[in-house]
């Protein structure tokens, strides 16, 4: 698997875990950055600023990389 998904994919369920801390549960693989809700973008968000400043990536540079190339 690319090595980029599996980040995402990391991305995803990190902020699946801070969305559960709230209350709510979503589906697996749940696009958040695509949500309409403000809430959901903002779990998705806070796992991309949690993920970049632990492990110096850009989560959501990888995204719209992926989404170029039809991989998400």
């Amino acid at each position: 698997m690319d090595r980029r998904v599996e980040i995402v994919n990391q991305a995803i369920k990190l902020a699946n875990r801070f969305y559960q801390q709230h209350g709510y549960v979503s589906r697996e693989g749940f696009k958040f950055w695509l949500s309409p809700h403000p809430q959901e973008r903002l779990m998705f968000e806070m796992a991309c600023a949690a993920f970049d400043f632990l492990k110096g990536t850009e989560v959501m540079d990888i995204v719209n990389e992926l989404e170029e190339e039809g991989l998400l």
